[in-house]
């Protein structure tokens, strides 16, 4: 009889349970205090922008195959139009061994490294290909986007990726149709193998197609703005306490030959384009975790169809150190320098300098799955 009841109540508890997700939460809360420079005024201003929550389920399938989503939002800036909060991230990820889907809202195939500023748009003209649908109001509309990526991996260093996007159009605001495509092809050593780097930590190419509308093209590929982008990081020396890297990235814009003036925002990212940008770095590690870093870096922009000679200039230069446990405090500065038809969109020049506090977090709960580039997974190429 005894027996019966077990039976009954192991039958009971199987029927009843569930299988829970793991479960993923990251943070980062980046706080300044940014006094600003230039040719007309001076200003300081308390900054939270780019302060963001993610939250990530993950489950498996009934087959090889894994998915997870995500949920993020982000307190943009206070003059973006895009209220107190944007969702930066909702997207839904499917993956195997070899292959990467995902469908939904996030970071865009406009830039291709990660370079150590302390807000990404930082250097936003410069690392980002920008959206030739925006009026350029906010930054989030040349970061983000509404994405459907396939990726396949080889060998679990080299990726190429299919993707399509809806970038936010000023115009029509309504429109949700993908009005742009691209391929991207990376290389990338995995970061659990970051005791023992080689030179190239990764190099990649991507090529994207805006469909923008243009007087006088019938054809979709011809009225299309095209960029390409080239980028990579160098371990110029990969050791384990000094750590110092180099990253990289150019974007040729191939715009439209017939914008000789820029009149708005639209004519800046659509008129053609050459753009430098590139940061050395040096990591202190002490008792393997990060201590401080300093970096510095620079770029160049040249428009050359332009009736009058335009570019722009950045130098940034910053540094971090690790006061607690997920804390950092950080400065930075930056000058930029604007010529030409820019000088009357972005001002003559400005010199902004930042004191800030940084609070990074990042916790797995209820663990489930092996990471792709952990090394379990690069010994034995399968995703647990």
């Amino acid at each position: 009889m005894k027996k019966i009841i077990y039976i009954a109540i192991l039958f009971s508890g199987l029927a009843n349970a569930q299988i829970t997700p793991e479960f993923e939460i990251g943070a980062k809360g980046v706080f300044s205090g940014n006094l600003n420079f230039n040719s007309d005024e001076s200003s300081a201003v308390s900054d939270f922008s780019d302060t963001q929550l993610l939250m990530g389920l993950r489950q498996k399938l009934y087959n090889n195959w894994r998915a997870q989503f995500v949920l993020g939002l982000q307190f943009p800036d206070a003059n973006s139009n895009l209220g107190e909060v944007f969702y930066n991230n909702i997207f839904i990820r499917l993956e195997d061994q070899k292959n990467i889907v995902k469908l939904g809202r996030t970071l865009a195939k406009t830039n291709l490294n990660q370079f150590p500023t302390l807000r990404d748009d930082d250097a936003q003209q410069f690392t980002y290909a920008l959206n030739p649908f925006s009026d350029g109001v906010n930054t989030e509309w040349d970061q983000y986007a509404n994405v459907l990526e396939y990726a396949h991996i080889f060998k679990q260093r080299f990726f190429i990726s299919m993707h399509g996007e809806n970038f936010y159009n000023s115009l029509k605001p309504d429109d949700f149709r993908l009005n742009s495509i691209g391929l991207s092809l990376m290389y990338k050593v995995p970061s659990s193998q970051r005791w023992n780097r080689d030179v190239i930590q990764e190099i990649g190419l991507s090529y994207n197609n805006y469909f923008t509308d243009r007087i006088g093209y019938s054809s979709d590929f011809d009225a299309s703005v095209k960029n390409l982008l080239f980028s990579t990081t160098l371990n110029l020396k990969p050791d384990p306490i000094n750590f110092i890297d180099f990253r990289f990235q150019a974007i040729q814009n191939f715009g439209w030959k017939e914008l000789s003036t820029i009149n708005e925002y639209f004519d800046y990212t659509r008129t053609e384009s050459s753009t430098f940008f590139g940061t050395f770095r040096y990591l202190k590690q002490k008792l393997e975790r990060p201590n401080y870093q300093i970096s510095i870096g620079g770029g160049y922009k040249s428009l050359p169809n332009l009736e009058v000679d335009s570019n722009q200039l950045i130098f940034i230069a910053n540094s971090f150190y690790r006061i607690g446990e997920n804390f950092d405090i950080g400065l930075q500065y930056r000058y930029t320098e604007n010529r030409g038809f820019t000088e009357s969109l972005f001002g003559k020049n400005e010199h902004r300098i930042q004191l800030a506090l940084v609070y990074s977090f990042n916790k797995i709960f209820n663990k489930q799955f092996g990471d792709r580039e952990d090394l379990l997974n690069l010994e034995h190429n399968y995703l647990r």
